[in-house]
Parts: C-alpha cells; sequence; structure tokens
C-alpha cells in the first residue's frame, strides 16, 4: 500500500527548524509522512545488493520496482523540493532514491557523500535499530537520529557533513534514500 501526503511532507519541512550544529546543517523530523502513515513492501526478492557492495549486509530495492517508481515521482514533487530549497536556502534537484535495508553486521564508517549530492534525506521504514550519527571533524561522534518508523531527517552536503552508522545488530534496518543535487 502506498499512503502519502505531500502537504504531510511539506508541514514537516517547514515546521522543522533548521539546525546548524558546528557547520552541520540538518533538519530532524517526527511522524515525517503525517501521522496516517502507511507503506507496505511485498516479497523481499525485489531487493538486490548495491554496485560496489558486494561484501555489505544492505541491500535496495530494484529501480524498476512500483514503489521505487512512486516514490520517486513523490520527492520529485515541486512542493517538496521547494520546501526544502526554502529552508535550507539553496536549489535542488532530484537525483535518485533508494529503499535500503540493512542486516546485522552492516555499518558506515564516518564519510561525507560525494560532491554531486547537495542534500540527502533519509526517512526510517522500521523501528529498534541504529540511527545515523553525526561527527565532528575528528571523528568524535556528536549526534545520533533517532530510529523509528516514519522518522526522518534531511542533511545538507558539506565539508563538515561526516555521517555514518554504528555496526547494525539486528537485521531489518529499513529506510529511503533520497539524493538531490
Amino acid at each position: 500500500m502506498f499512503n502519502l501526503s505531500t502537504q504531510d511532507v511539506v508541514l514537516s519541512i517547514e515546521n522543522a527548524p533548521l539546525v546548524n550544529l558546528d557547520g552541520i546543517y540538518f533538519q530532524e523530523y517526527e511522524n515525517f509522512f503525517g501521522k496516517s502513515f502507511k507503506l507496505e513492501f511485498g516479497d523481499v526478492e525485489n531487493f538486490q545488493k548495491l554496485d560496489g557492495q558486494i561484501d555489505y549486509n544492505r541491500s535496495k530495492l530494484s529501480e524498476q520496482d512500483d514503489i521505487v517508481k512512486k516514490l520517486s515521482i513523490f520527492f520529485m514533487n515541486t512542493n517538496v523540493t521547494k520546501a526544502l530549497e526554502k529552508k535550507f536556502n539553496t536549489e535542488l534537484k532530484f537525483q535518485s532514491l533508494d529503499v535500503w535495508i540493512d542486516d546485522k553486521g552492516y555499518k558506515l564508517d564516518p564519510h561525507v557523500d560525494d560532491s554531486s549530492i547537495k542534500l540527502h534525506l533519509q526517512v526510517y521504514l522500521s523501528d529498534e535499530n541504529k540511527g545515523t550519527n553525526l561527527y565532528s571533524a575528528d571523528n568524535k561522534k556528536i549526534h545520533t537520529f533517532k530510529f523509528e518508523s516514519n522518522r526522518a531527517y534531511a542533511l545538507l552536503n558539506n565539508d563538515k557533513s561526516l555521517h555514518g552508522l554504528d555496526e547494525i545488530e539486528k537485521s531489518g534496518r529499513r529506510s529511503i534514500y533520497v539524493r538531490y543535487a
């Protein structure tokens, strides 16, 4: 089932404060898709290993899957993009979207995203797992996003936006990862 409202997402973006944590600019959202959020996946057979990450415990939903196509159109929506542009005071263009499942043992060392990404937005789709961490320039953890279904964050990509993930201890960490250029 696919039950999402651009109005709810725009309100989430407009109502969340823009945080500047030592030059790391982000927003954190609770009930990102609104309180009536419903997004279900069918079989996990449409999940596949990421290019260049065959040895990692992360899989993504096929780009041909209807949910990925619908979510991509949703996050391309002008109202969503304009709300993010206004909040982060930058021009954005939808680039791509992945739906991920991270399983036990997956981790991601502190890093800054590729320079082609201006902003990313991650929406958590499951509960009781580890959230993304933000790090200082000396790789000290300074903030962790709470991992619960329908919580999200947007992170402006710059040379200070170090982020990563502690090793997953429980399989099934699901999320949507949206990239804007």
